[in-house]
């Protein structure tokens, strides 16, 4: 196999497992949320008051979004690591 498309492959697999770092730290924060830390890192503080939308005094407001994009980052994560993980150990 050509030595360029090992090394993009190797590149590939690299920006995938970048891509599982925040949903794999987001776990770890929903563990130890269950748990009962106080933690800010464990409550998700920081995410949940920047990305919740507004909650009006009659009722109604927003989640937060944090999950989707935890999930969606997963799933690019593991797309791309999916056919190239193998590469990582292949030598010249």
């Amino acid at each position: 196999m050509e030595e360029s498309k090992i090394k993009g492959k190797k590149i590939e697999c690299v920006i995938g497992i970048l891509f599982l770092i925040p949903p794999v730290l987001g776990v770890i924060a929903f563990i130890l949320c269950i748990f009962g830390c106080e933690w800010e890192f464990a409550t998700l503080y920081n995410m949940s008051d920047e990305w919740t939308a507004f909650v009006s005094p009659e009722g109604g407001g927003g989640m937060s979004a944090t999950p989707i994009y935890l999930g969606l980052i997963a799933l690019a994560g593991v797309w791309l690591i999916k056919d190239s993980i193998h590469y990582l150990f292949v030598k010249k």
